[in-house]
């Protein structure tokens, strides 16, 4: 195989590279759409494919177009930069049903319409960004270390001014930061800046090792005010944030559970949307104290004595959640990390058999092959559906309804 070749893409999959063949091998190469004839250089060599770099698009795509960012081309953390946003997500549909058929083994997943975010740029209400000092300063005069994300080889540092994702506010307040040359000087080589943005509470940025001026934020949501502590996960993208809340209520609603569990529960978003769904009896259960004490609060707050919250880690929490509930009217919902349900997860599912799983997930591909496993369980889906909280990344949010088969 040449090391300069012209490759037609046949498809983009997850997560978002081209993919196209020659002399009978897999070839995978990003920044690329469906169709595009492209000049490319073999970059790595594996025993059953190969990688790729760009040289140049010899036939473009109708769907291509001008990146928001002037780095796509060298941040990794977007690959859709160069496409339109309603090809993105007929991408990404493409995709979670590929990756259902050929990892979950789910003949013809039902598959709702993806639901799109309003906004494919200036969404995120969060971002984090790396220093480093081993390489060149930003200018001749500043001294303070390049600031921005890691490269593609997850290694070095892209200086960047902005970011085309982040909510207006975040970059207004990184402009500031970065002309405080006292604040620029006093960031130590490896350290990270987050920087964080609610409705309610404007933005605050803090560096690894310190905490911000304000601990507890507020996010305004579809449900009223949620309480969150400042490093607790919460989702980065509010209106499609709201759209999940609205899709859960509405399965709770249909299904009507005497019990609900909310696993990996956070702050408590989805225990609240059960509890105003009229769920009787809710049990939110996360390894997380801070996130515990408010989602505790964020109960009283909302006037929902129905529900409970546990620090616990989520095989004891499940554990103790699911024993004293009758099965059959129990509804279990999962949104675990990116790496998916463990095996001891799945196994108590399996044991105590709850007769509705709604999972909430950020990694297809896990998903894919959690369904698979719940599958040998007897749990079936019901549907699925995209919402797309990461645009322009490969990344997206989706919500699938299981029910165990009582027969």
């Amino acid at each position: 195989m040449d090391t300069t070749v012209e490759l037609k893409i046949a498809d983009v999959v997850y997560p978002g590279k081209g993919l196209a063949r020659i002399e009978g091998c897999v070839v995978f190469i990003p920044g690329v759409l469906t169709g595009e004839i492209v000049s490319a250089r073999i970059t790595r060599r594996r025993k059953n494919y190969a990688e790729a770099e760009i040289i140049r698009i010899d036939t473009p795509s109708p769907k291509r177009i001008e990146p928001a960012c002037p780095i796509a081309n060298l941040c990794p953390g977007c690959c859709y930069q160069h496409v339109d946003y309603a090809e993105e997500l007929l991408l990404k549909q493409a995709q979670f049903i590929s990756l259902l058929q050929r990892i979950g083994h789910v003949e013809e997943p039902n598959c709702l319409p993806a639901v799109p975010s309003p906004a494919s740029i200036g969404y995120r209400n969060r971002i984090t960004l790396h220093a480093s000092r081993d390489s060149q300063p930003r200018t001749d005069t500043d001294k303070g270390p390049r600031l921005g994300y890691f490269a593609l080889d997850n290694r070095s540092v892209l200086d960047i001014q902005a970011c085309p994702l982040a909510v207006e506010d975040i970059n207004h307040l990184l402009e500031r930061l970065r002309a405080d040359r006292q604040f620029m000087t006093g960031i130590n080589d490896g350290q990270s800046l987050s920087l964080r943005y609610t409705q309610a509470d404007g933005t605050l940025h803090w560096l690894k090792g310190t905490t911000p001026s304000k601990t507890r934020l507020t996010e305004t949501t579809c449900l009223g005010p949620v309480l969150v502590p400042y490093n607790a996960f919460f989702q980065v993208n509010i209106p499609i944030a709201d759209a999940l809340i609205r899709r859960l209520t509405d399965i709770l609603a249909e299904t009507r559970p005497s019990a609900a569990i909310d696993l990996y529960c956070g702050a408590g978003i989805f225990a609240l949307a059960a509890g105003k769904a009229g769920v009787p009896a809710v049990l939110g259960i996360d390894k997380n104290r801070p996130a515990i004490r408010a989602a505790k609060q964020n109960a009283r707050r909302h006037e929902l004595p129905g529900l409970q919250f546990q620090a616990m880690p989520a095989p004891a929490g499940l554990e103790y959640g699911l024993t004293p509930l009758p099965p059959a009217e129990t509804a279990l919902i999962v949104d675990p990390p990116r790496a998916g349900l463990g095996k001891e997860i799945i196994a108590l599912i399996a044991s105590h058999k709850p007769g509705t799983l709604i999972y909430i997930s950020c990694a297809p591909d896990t998903l894919a092959r959690d369904a698979a496993r719940l599958s040998g369980a007897g749990y079936g889906i019901e549907n699925t559906q995209i919402f797309d909280m990461f645009p322009r990344t490969p990344y997206f949010e989706s919500i699938t309804v299981f029910r165990y088969d009582m027969r």
